[in-house]
């Protein structure tokens, strides 16, 4: 979706036309980039390069953090009940 400019740029109506429109060029977060990949997922994976945008990288790092630590806040809340 980061690829349709309707949902990176902000979204005007347009008077003259009587329509809605979005004309910006996205930012830097919204366009692909080529990042390294370390020797070790290298390895596994056999690329040298990974084609990603930069706040895929954020969604990553967030989204393993909350699955990782979530259960835990689970375990707490129900070790209370004893």
């Amino acid at each position: 979706m980061s690829g349709w400019r309707y949902f990176v740029c902000p979204v005007e109506f347009n008077n003259d036309s009587n329509r809605f429109q979005s004309d910006c060029e996205p930012s830097e977060l919204f366009q692909l980039q080529d990042y390294a990949l370390h020797s070790v997922l290298e390895s596994f994976t056999g690329w040298t390069t990974v084609r990603l945008y930069p706040f895929q990288i954020h969604s990553i790092a967030l989204s393993s953090f909350a699955s990782i630590m979530g259960p835990f806040g689970g375990f707490i809340a129900s070790s209370r009940d004893f």
